[in-house]
């Protein structure tokens, strides 16, 4: 069912994308194991890399799965588009895939432009409620290790809570409203074979709370079921969840744990890469824009 331009229906939407992600799953698995695999790979190249490898196959295997990953998300937009599958296993990498992943990256970019610049805005407001509770915070200003603990006391105590309550929102509801503005973008430049970021901005005028709601009950729960996955990971391969800022000499990144941790994450993000491409078609299809761009 489209959604009204004035007021998209929260709920259909949601039904709409997880009806649509429990029906593509078993068409599009093929794919999807490649796309598993491939990260596994990129993983296992990536230890190598930091083990002394090659850099040139690290980074190699980080653009083959960004571009795998691609033409699995154009797979998903073609069947909630217009119900087709091309390609190998549905997988190809043509004109439409180079578009989808030009829009992309764009979209990334300006998601970690403004993700920083809301971090470094959090990261001032942080030490700013903390210089009224933590007398000695300028003894530790200069010690990493030291101002680590002293955060990690200040958020254990009540207004440390109320404070990482603010930064949460702070930071994380204006990413999910340009999220929310931008939704249509994947489809619409899938679907109209040229790359569209801001010029779908307008199409979700008026209903952006809506839209966020929207993304909020489809997504979240699916973005829980992927940090599951991830736990997952971690614990059969014995490796850390999140591999920032982690050096050699801390655990051994053994490749073959970097692949079977890579294709495990792979797995889990399944669910939610095929939903949020279905919502991204239910509200290009719904917003219902001019035509005559077409």
């Amino acid at each position: 069912m489209p959604v009204k331009a004035d007021q998209p229906p929260i709920l259909e939407a949601a039904k709409y994308s997880w009806r649509f992600m429990l029906a593509t799953i078993g068409p599009t698995l093929p794919a999807f194991l490649i796309m598993a695999f491939v990260m596994g790979v990129a993983q296992a190249a990536m230890f190598s890399s930091m083990n002394g490898g090659a850099l040139p196959l690290d980074l190699f295997g980080t653009v083959l799965a960004y571009a795998v990953s691609v033409s699995c998300a154009a797979l998903v937009l073609r069947i909630a588009l217009g119900g087709e599958i091309k390609g190998l296993a549905g997988l190809q990498f043509g004109l439409d895939e180079a578009r989808l992943m030009s829009a992309q990256a764009m979209f990334v970019v300006l998601i970690l432009f403004l993700g920083l610049i809301l971090s470094f805005i959090g990261g001032v407001l942080l030490l700013i409620a903390m210089s009224t509770q933590v007398p000695d915070l300028t003894a530790v200003e200069n010690d990493p290790v030291a101002l680590q603990a002293v955060i990690e006391q200040y958020f254990a105590t009540p207004g440390g809570a109320v404070t990482a309550l603010v930064l949460i929102a702070l930071t994380g509801l204006p990413l999910l409203y340009i999220a929310a503005r931008l939704v249509t973008f994947p489809a619409a430049t899938l679907q109209r074979k040229r790359i569209m970021i801001f010029e779908t901005w307008s199409w979700t005028k008026g209903s952006v709370l809506s839209v966020m709601a929207a993304m909020l009950l489809t997504l979240a729960p699916l973005w829980v079921l992927n940090w599951v996955g991830m736990w997952v990971a971690s614990a059969v391969t014995g490796l850390p969840m999140v591999f920032v800022g982690l050096s050699t000499g801390e655990i051994v990144l053994n490749p073959m744990m970097g692949f079977v941790h890579g294709f495990i994450a792979g797995i889990f993000n399944i669910p939610i890469t095929i939903a949020a491409a279905g919502l991204s078609a239910f509200m290009y299809q719904g917003f219902e824009p001019d035509r005559e761009e077409l």
